[in-house]
């Protein structure tokens, strides 16, 4: 249920800096509850300690509970602050979705840049199924499956201007595994909205009203829609539950997926393997098979027996081969913080093995093949449950923790009231002030995109830049023979 949106009026001193809260909503935001009965984890700051990482590295508890809890998903603005979806809403599997609760969304800014968040602010707090957030030019993004939503706010105040408007719908919700929800929203280099949707929830995808002939069909696979034509397409189809996607540096994609392979690339127009049930295109045929060369767990045992032992540990059949079967989260690292050799190197987060798989990438005939490199970090917390990892504007990546024991289906309840983000660093990441994009000039903001050094400096802000080319040419019909006025008009106008 949609409502209208409270104002953030009231600002006071905590514990981790300055925290803007919402008065009063209409409806009050309800008070999360455990049903996880198994205790609670060590602090966070013990939890960071039991990271195992590679020489010259470091970690940060850049935030953690009470200042954010059940973290599901995290995007940066091109102000480098840290916007994050709480979801509080995923539930025990007899009880699915919790909807007599509320999601929100967070922005969190490090203005100090000492890796510890300075302000925190709640954006919004009236979600139900919040799978992810993506901040854009006048408003945020919000994936509420059945529904894609934007939330105007188009002066940047961090207030919405209104409620929410629902761009898409579709995104069907199953009472099975309903860890296949649509999730992941992402600016691709090409300018689209990108997201990604597991193969129990059968999504018939299009804007609202549209007749079913009409609509976008997916049981499974990576879909884009264009924010300013409002057009949705499929990507590709195919696999078990993505939940990870990036590009490398001549922007071809590539996503992580569970149980039947973890790594593909996002071909456009492929029909790939599934765990179960029919393609889309009932006459499609051999089925295109991972692009890896190899799996994080013993294919002889089964996917079923990679899963984590009680006391949280890794299964021990698959240690030694990645961790278990489950991946959530991918980063191609492509910044400036860490060393040369980890650039262009393909990291996800191994939900049972509690650590960072890391892949290389190659070239093989007319796509890539991926060879597996040894593990980039252990985390020794047991209640360890990594969901995302982000490269920061100063090439600092950031990593989500669920902070919960059981696994993905939580047949064990849900710990509500914990939740962590890290950041970790090659020793102290160089302080860097970002552009203000919007008011850039057009020959300014172009020579971003052809500056290696700059463009990577300001990663990921480097494919909002682009966006932001795209629309004042839609919007403006600039290029670089452009008058200067016009130019400057137009960047004043944010277009």
């Amino acid at each position: 249920m949609i409502t209208r949106l409270p104002s953030l009026v009231c600002i006071f001193a905590a514990s981790a800096g300055t925290v803007a809260l919402a008065a009063p909503p209409a409806i009050p935001f309800p008070d999360p509850y455990n049903s996880e009965t198994r205790g609670n984890p060590m602090s966070a700051a013990e939890a960071a300690r039991s990271f195992d990482l590679p020489k010259g590295f470091r970690v940060s508890v850049f935030a953690a509970e009470p200042d954010v809890r059940q973290p599901i998903a995290m995007a940066f603005d091109t102000r480098g602050r840290l916007w994050v979806a709480e979801n509080y809403t995923y539930a025990e599997a007899k009880v699915n979705f919790a909807t007599n609760l509320n999601d929100r969304i967070l922005v969190f800014e490090d203005a100090d840049g000492d890796g510890r968040f300075d302000k925190r602010t709640v954006f919004w707090d009236q979600a139900k199924i919040l799978t992810s957030v993506l901040p854009a030019d006048g408003g945020v993004f919000a994936m509420c499956p059945p529904q894609l939503l934007f939330i105007p706010d188009r002066n940047g105040d961090d207030v919405p201007d209104g409620e929410p408007e629902v761009l898409l719908d579709g995104f069907t919700t199953t009472t099975g595994n309903r860890h296949t929800f649509a999730n992941g929203l992402k600016w691709g280099p090409d300018g689209w909205l990108w997201g990604r949707v597991g193969i129990s929830s059968q999504a018939r995808i299009g804007r609202p009203g549209t007749s079913d002939d009409e609509r976008v069909v997916m049981n499974g696979g990576i879909w884009r829609y264009h924010p300013r034509r409002r057009v949705v397409e499929a990507v590709c189809h195919g696999t078990t539950n993505p939940w990870g996607l990036d590009w490398n540096e001549v922007g071809e994609p590539f996503f992580i997926n569970t149980v039947i392979g973890h790594l593909w690339h996002a071909i456009p127009g492929a029909h790939f393997k599934r765990m179960h049930g029919e393609d889309v295109n009932p006459h499609s045929y051999e089925l295109i098979d991972q692009h890896a060369d190899h799996y994080h767990f013993d294919t002889g045992k089964g996917w079923g027996a990679s899963r984590a032992q009680t006391d949280g540990s890794p299964a021990t059949a698959s240690d030694e081969l990645g961790g278990g079967h489950a991946h959530a989260g991918l980063m191609i690292y492509q910044g400036q913080n860490w060393p040369e050799r980890w650039r262009g190197r393909l990291f996800t987060l191994n939900f049972h093995g509690r650590r960072v798989n890391q892949e290389r990438l190659e070239r093989s005939g007319s796509g890539y093949v991926a060879r597996h490199e040894p593990d980039f970090l252990r985390v020794g917390d047991p209640w360890f449950r990594g969901l995302d990892l982000l490269p920061g504007p100063d090439g600092g990546v950031f990593i989500s923790d669920w902070s919960d024991t059981g696994e993905c289906h939580d047949h064990d309840g849900v710990h509500r009231a914990s939740g962590r983000i890290y950041k970790v660093t090659f020793g102290e990441p160089k302080k860097i002030k970002l552009p203000n994009f919007r008011a850039l000039a057009d020959d300014k903001l172009i020579a971003l995109l052809f500056d290696a050094n700059k463009r990577d400096r300001f990663l990921p802000n480097g494919r909002q830049a682009a966006t932001t080319c795209r629309r004042r040419a839609q919007r403006c019909r600039l290029n670089l023979t452009s008058k200067p006025a016009a130019r400057a008009n137009c960047a004043r106008s944010g277009r």
